[in-house]
């Protein structure tokens, strides 16, 4: 499915999340998964009144969908599950917080084990949270390698 959407990165004034995420190589696949929702390209433009507290992307990287035997059949559904609309930082992960992600479709709860920073989808097993955070517009995005599924 070609996708109607496309981001200029070379825009003018302050990035938004799409622009930063364009650019974002280990998840093109779901850059891909993302572009067939328009729901979700919202979110990730700064477009979308379910966003208005931000955005916080739990971005899954090529190796979260090549580990999988198949692709989800509602992939829009898997992705709203990495999809929380509001910011979290890492120090709040790290404190252990619980929220739901897009459309109450999966509660989220993070912990730190081990120095490192992990995050349950509702009674999935743990995926490391990995780096930072990158800010963009109103929404941060974090790398994880498995998909809520």
């Amino acid at each position: 499915m070609a996708s109607p959407y496309m981001f200029d990165s070379d825009a003018q004034g302050k990035p938004q999340l799409s622009d930063v995420l364009a650019k974002e190589k280990s998840a093109s696949i779901a850059m891909d998964a993302i572009l067939r929702s328009e729901a979700l390209v919202r979110a990730i433009s700064g477009d979308s009144a379910d966003f208005a507290q931000g955005l916080t992307l739990l971005l899954p990287t090529n190796r979260a969908f090549q580990s999988l035997d198949e692709i989800p059949d509602d992939l829009e559904l898997t992705m709203k599950r990495h999809f929380v609309p509001q910011v979290i930082t890492p120090q709040q992960m790290e404190d252990g917080i619980s929220v739901y992600a897009y459309g109450r479709v999966a509660r989220l709860r993070f912990k730190v084990s081990q120095g490192k920073t992990f995050v349950q989808a509702d009674r999935r097993a743990p995926v490391e949270v990995r780096g930072a955070g990158t800010h963009a517009g109103s929404g941060t995005y974090f790398l994880v390698d498995q998909l809520f599924v």
